[in-house]
């Protein structure tokens, strides 16, 4: 499995998806080229990119500004995608997938920061949202090796254990594009 996740704070939780496999052949980060990132979707089966997005792709690492000024995987890399089973966790990756009809688990908006709830009026605190987002990415993490990407969705629906507007609104936001 290839993992594509830039090294920002904001989304470091998201590491707990990945981070006792042992199937990993390449992890692309911030640092690595437009040339690293191809070879490495072209040289596995399964991809997973997570971190910051929009519906163009995924974010790099922001810039000491907080200016995001690179997509790590954007339309160019669709091409490489198509064939391969993806795991797209970033803020509007079901959007990109739809798109190009990618295949695979994909996230729709996540709220992972509290601007994020603030600007989707979904009321939060900052001890909340560090709390269901590392029981978000562990769960998810479970979910995909216990019953595969197809039946994620509907699992992680059925182990938020809070019910709150944040854990309703991340749980019920993973989709599954055969």
């Amino acid at each position: 499995m290839t993992i594509i996740h830039a090294n920002d704070p904001t989304t470091q939780m998201l590491s707990l998806i990945y981070n006792q496999r042992e199937d990993i052949t390449a992890h692309i980060t911030e640092k690595s080229s437009n040339m690293d990132v191809i070879r490495a979707i072209r040289g596995d089966d399964t991809i997973m990119m997570l971190g910051h997005g929009i519906p163009f792709g995924l974010l790099s690492k922001p810039n000491k500004e907080g200016w995001y000024d690179r997509l790590l995987v954007n339309s160019n890399h669709v091409q490489f995608l198509r064939d391969k089973t993806c795991i797209g966790i970033w803020c509007y990756a079901d959007q990109f997938a739809r798109q190009y009809g990618l295949h695979g688990l994909f996230s729709g908006m996540i709220i992972s920061e509290l601007h994020e709830a603030q600007a989707l009026n979904v009321p939060t605190t900052q001890e909340e949202l560090d709390l269901e987002m590392v029981k978000f990415a562990t769960r998810l993490r479970d979910c995909i090796s216990q019953y595969g990407l197809k039946d994620t969705p509907a699992k992680m629906k059925q182990l938020d254990d809070v019910h709150s507007e944040l854990t309703k609104f991340n749980y019920n936001n993973l989709y599954y594009f055969d």
